[in-house]
């Protein structure tokens, strides 16, 4: 084996594993009416996916996800923690009046 795939082999080995157990680039690991955490791999996720479940988890409550921290696990997983806020309706000016 040369050099070249022996390092190609190396990189890819640990993306496949995080993809092969969470079946996608991110992982949701909690969610509750007050938070959202999130694990991916930053080297494979896809971030609007990542951002739409998020919003999608806090959905369910009528709740808005907003970015809290954040942070990095083992093996290069980041870990990002998402508050579940209460949503506000903007509000409208009426120029017309």
């Amino acid at each position: 084996m040369t050099v070249s795939r022996l390092l190609a082999f190396a990189f890819i080995l640990p993306l496949c594993g995080c993809i092969a157990v969470w079946g996608k680039s991110y992982n949701v690991a909690l969610s509750n009416s007050r938070s959202v955490v999130i694990e991916y791999d930053p080297v494979v996720v896809n971030f609007p996916e990542l951002l739409k479940a998020a919003q999608t988890s806090c959905e369910k409550y009528g709740k808005d996800a907003v970015l809290d921290s954040t942070g990095a696990s083992n093996l290069g997983i980041k870990v990002n923690t998402y508050r579940c806020e209460r949503r506000t309706a903007d509000k409208v000016i009426d120029i017309q009046n």
